[in-house]
């Protein structure tokens, strides 16, 4: 009986020790499970989201790593100072001061020799006609107009309704270059350019979900440089709107030779709309959006710089309408081809957004029937210009209450 006793106390001694080692088991495979875990919740949060702290906005487009800028559009830059450099070319041509050669600014266009065959006083790889619309550089858009205006500038010819050729500036007393239908060839090619190039890498390219989508590389710099990819990206597209560092609503006058091109003509429409904050604060916030790898802020931002910046093309077209109201009232025509020049083209600019609000046979029809019938400029109304400003406001409903004051 003691012998039974001692038997079946062994065997529970035997099933209570099993039991107790299983649980020991159990505790130490939980313990390095979850160790595991948390090294990958760690590591996989370091190469989420730890690239950077966490940021808020800047007051100025500067953004840091390791103490040393994050910012980079030098090849922006040097295409709008090749823009520069085309327009004087063409205002000396304007006033007879040279002969304008097309194949000079064929040169420059596509930067021959990486110094436009010598027409730029500095050296770069970057060109313009790489980056051009491709509609447009299949159409040959911008190489047309360089021909037309040397054929205008080697005949010195008088403008008149049908003939290229020369025709005054009433208020300034300087000629300009202008096609048959009154168009000037300076304005056509400097807006041209902002349109098919700066805006069109803007929004199709920069803004293209294969340059700022949310799978766009943002977790690793690139090799050699300071940046991610995305930073990089959203970085170009405001290289091409090209403001100061610092810009805002209510820029002061001492500094507007800081603007140029397109911030230059946010600046000109920014009292009646706020377009320079407006524009400022998105490219801001997306940027630290981009930083913090908020991708949801990035795209609320990027979505409001597709409306800013098409509504700065739309405003514009109308201030030089207006102008041209005034120059027509006076019966200063030259003045008036100037500045319907500039409105055609701040018009056709509005053709290079793929989210625009505006049709493209509405941007034809102010281009080609309101601004003058037939597309001619020396057919020019007022009620005609009055028309194109009233589809204008009727789509940008935003500027239906300043349109008579841009």
């Amino acid at each position: 009986m003691f012998t039974l006793l001692f038997i079946n106390s062994l065997n529970k001694d035997s099933k209570t020790l099993k039991v107790k080692n299983e649980m020991n088991y159990l505790k130490k495979f939980q313990v390095f499970y979850c160790l595991i875990a948390v090294t990958l919740v760690t590591f996989g949060a370091c190469k989420e989201d730890d690239l950077d702290p966490k940021i808020a906005v800047p007051a100025a487009y500067v953004f840091e790593r390791d103490g040393n800028s994050t910012v980079s559009f030098s090849g922006q830059d040097e295409r709008l100072d090749m823009v520069e450099a085309m327009k004087s070319y063409l205002v000396q041509g304007d006033r007879k001061e040279i002969t304008i050669s097309a194949s000079t600014l064929n040169d420059a266009y596509a930067n021959t020799g990486d110094n436009g065959n010598g027409f730029f006083a500095f050296s770069s790889t970057k060109q313009l006609k790489d980056k051009t619309f491709s509609l447009d550089l299949n159409n040959n858009f911008i190489e047309n107009l360089f021909a037309e205006a040397e054929a205008v500038s080697q005949s010195g010819a008088d403008a008149a309704d049908g003939t290229p050729g020369f025709i005054v500036r009433e208020n300034s007393g300087n000629t300009i270059m202008v096609d048959a239908n009154g168009r000037e060839f300076t304005q056509l090619i400097e807006k041209g350019l902002m349109g098919t190039v700066m805006y069109n890498q803007i929004y199709n390219t920069y803004f293209s979900d294969s340059r700022t989508g949310d799978d766009v590389e943002n977790t690793v710099v690139t090799e050699g440089k300071n940046y991610t990819a995305l930073e990089h990206h959203w970085d170009e597209a405001f290289g091409y709107f090209n403001p100061p560092l610092d810009f805002t609503s209510n820029w002061p006058e001492a500094r507007e030779d800081e603007v140029r091109f397109w911030s230059d003509y946010s600046n000109v429409v920014d009292p009646f709309i706020g377009s320079n904050d407006d524009i400022m604060n998105a490219f801001l916030i997306g940027r630290t959006a981009i930083v913090n790898n908020d991708m949801e802020e990035k795209n609320v931002q990027r979505a409001i710089l597709f409306e800013k910046l098409e509504l700065v093309a739309a405003a514009t077209g109308i201030h030089y309408i207006n102008q041209s109201l005034v120059h027509l009232n006076e019966g200063n025509i030259g003045e008036a081809f100037h500045t319907l020049s500039e409105a055609w083209a701040f018009v056709n600019a509005l053709t290079y957004s793929p989210n625009r609000r505006i049709s493209v046979e509405q941007i034809e029809t102010i281009k080609e029937t309101d601004l003058g019938a037939n597309g001619n400029f020396w057919n020019a109304s007022a009620a005609d210009l009055n028309r194109a400003k009233n589809t204008l406001t009727s789509i940008f409903t935003e500027l239906e209450d300043v349109k008579d004051q841009l």
